[in-house]
């Protein structure tokens, strides 16, 4: 289940490098831009619904989700990737609104995403790994920026829709038929696996929601959901920088 790299492998490589070039676009020739604000049923068969021992690893799945969507929230912490390639996600994934942090090189940038708009803010590290000069580098550290529409839509699947639609279509291989019992953190759990061996530990008591995902494919980590249906105040900041306005 590559939950990992809907979550974080998009962040920091093409989302990152497309803001760079249009910081070199921008600053090169706007030194002095000035801020820009951020603006921020169905019907169940009576006959036919399978009881939590005859599910199929699909079928559980597929709860899951439904009931990570019902719960209209959730946080996810965890790492994916391994080696070079690791980065350790800590999200609060809230309806279409995300708010949190990817750490990945040893460089950690914030996200917020607010109403259909993503901003970035990360150190001079962050911003000169991507090929900023040193200069505008350190202007940017500290600063949100707004993620330009054509980055941003890389981040349309980091969404607690997008970790659902994962759940009930793994993009990286189908789920085992086979359904186990285990106990995780001392409650019982319903486990469902690939055949790469990763493996979704969903809650056998209601509500049925994702608690861990063990990936052991090409994105291998562990990501941990809990705080389902807490909320906290995600928020435009007040203040942005958008790339996209310098030089105009």
């Amino acid at each position: 289940m590559r939950i990992g790299h809907r979550l974080g492998t998009r962040l920091p490589g093409g989302l990152a490098a497309g803001l760079a070039a249009l910081l070199l676009a921008g600053c090169s020739s706007a030194d002095d831009a000035p801020v820009a604000a951020a603006s921020g049923s169905s019907t169940a068969s009576s006959s036919a619904a399978p009881t939590s021992e005859s599910r199929t690893g699909a079928q559980v799945a597929a709860a899951a989700a439904d009931a990570l969507e019902a719960a209209g929230s959730v946080h996810v912490s965890g790492t994916t990737g391994t080696g070079a390639e690791q980065q350790t996600l800590d999200l609060q994934l809230q309806g279409a609104d995300v708010s949190g942090t990817i750490t990945a090189g040893g460089q950690t940038v914030q996200l917020l995403t607010v109403g259909g708009t993503s901003w970035f803010q990360g150190g001079a590290d962050f911003w000169a790994g991507f090929g900023a000069p040193a200069e505008q580098a350190g202007e940017l550290a500290g600063r949100w920026v707004v993620v330009p529409p054509e980055q941003a839509a890389a981040l349309d699947q980091l969404t607690l829709a997008g970790v659902a639609a994962e759940l009930r279509d793994p993009s990286d291989g189908v789920l085992e038929d086979a359904v186990t019992t285990e106990q995780l953190d001392g409650a019982e759990v319903r486990v469902v696996t690939q055949a790469d061996g990763s493996a979704l530990y969903v809650a056998a008591a209601d509500p049925q929601v994702p608690l861990q995902i063990v990936d052991s494919g090409t994105d291998a980590g562990t990501l941990t959901f809990d705080r389902h249906g807490e909320t906290t105040a995600i928020t435009p900041p007040a203040d942005a920088l958008d790339l996209g306005q310098l030089g105009a």
